[in-house]
């Protein structure tokens, strides 16, 4: 299991919001919520911990790779970014939401544990998920990686999160060649039915053409010349589907908080991921390369109904043609049946 490769952009600091975040209109979305405190895992390099991005919202750190549990400095830079695009104060898509920094990739490049970290990673969040207070639950999980080999034990570990209420969200890997005939499958687990896998667009809707294609895509988002944190406190910019993918775990986050604080508790992960599925804009792109099309918040944003609510009484007809037109004026869909 490894980072797949992705390319680093010279830029100069921005000024302004980050183009990607209007591209995905998570703006749109912000007045209904901007992660309220919901718990998202990134299994990455680590993070930076004191980046003023994440002040005040780095949530229980956890190092597998060494015996330094809570130590999780990032060497890379990989997790700090990705991190950043998802609970970013000036980047992020939910900046409200809290990070929970999982490091599985060593230091030691003469490591070759990572498969088996990141399943303690998984098995990590299922035991924690058992006892943690309902506020703190971890909802979803940014897996920015990908490997050649199948790994029964990590899809097994996936399903059981996945049953548990919480999205996995996966890289649709970096091989592809623009061709949607080709398909490149080989980037563990993002072709496991149960995660929500992306794949990456440009900043002018094009298809990246670095981004794998495969019937097992679920949807698009931006993942070339991403502007992110960086560790030291700083930011680059950066191209891969490892920076589509938090687009859609912060989505993800900015959907569970809504839908918590509408309902009063968290959503189903097939709940969440089907109100995700409304937020979705369709395109003129081959779904093997985009899935069902573009990650975009402003679809569902004015008209999001969680659950059909059915009011019921003994009318007349005149009565019951006298309700269903003064609902039907206030925007309320309605239906009659005759008992």
């Amino acid at each position: 299991m490894r980072l797949p490769p992705y390319i680093i952009h010279d830029i100069t600091p921005q000024a302004e919001r980050p183009w990607n975040l209007d591209q995905v209109a998570a703006p749109a979305f912000w007045p209904q919520s901007k992660g309220g405190g919901a718990v998202v895992a990134v299994i990455d390099t680590g993070l930076d911990v004191g980046h003023p991005e994440f002040a005040g919202r780095v949530f229980k750190p956890r190092n597998f790779t060494t015996i330094d549990t809570e130590l999780v400095a990032d060497l890379v830079g990989h997790g700090t970014h990705v991190a950043g695009t998802i609970a970013g104060a000036s980047c992020g898509i939910a900046p409200e939401a809290r990070i929970m920094p999982l490091k599985v990739f060593p230091d030691d490049p003469n490591d070759k544990n990572t498969g088996l970290y990141i399943n303690n990673a998984y098995l990590h969040i299922l035991d924690y998920n058992k006892t943690a207070p309902a506020a703190d639950k971890v909802v979803a999980v940014n897996c920015s990686f990908g490997g050649e080999m199948y790994d029964p034990y990590m899809a097994y570990l996936i399903r059981r999160l996945t049953d548990t209420g919480v999205t996995v969200v996966v890289s649709a890997g970096n091989a592809g060649d623009g061709d949607p005939e080709t398909y490149e499958v080989w980037s563990y687990p993002a072709f496991i039915f149960e995660c929500l896998t992306v794949g990456a667009v440009n900043q002018d809707g094009t298809v990246a053409k670095y981004s794998n294609s495969f019937d097992g895509i679920d949807i698009g988002a931006p993942g070339t010349a991403i502007y992110s944190a960086w560790p030291g406190g700083g930011y680059k910019s950066i191209s891969g589907t490892s920076m589509a993918t938090p687009h859609v775990t912060g989505a993800m986050a900015l959907i569970y908080a809504a839908w918590r604080r509408r309902e009063g508790a968290w959503p189903t992960e097939e709940q969440a991921v089907k109100v995700l599925l409304k937020h979705i804009r369709k395109v003129k792109l081959d779904s093997r390369l985009v899935g069902e099309g573009l990650l975009d918040l402003t679809s569902e944003a004015k008209r999001w109904p969680l659950h059909r609510v059915q009011l019921g009484a003994y009318y007349t007809k005149a009565n019951c043609d006298a309700m269903a037109a003064e609902l039907k004026n206030k925007g309320l869909d309605t239906y009659k049946v005759k008992y």
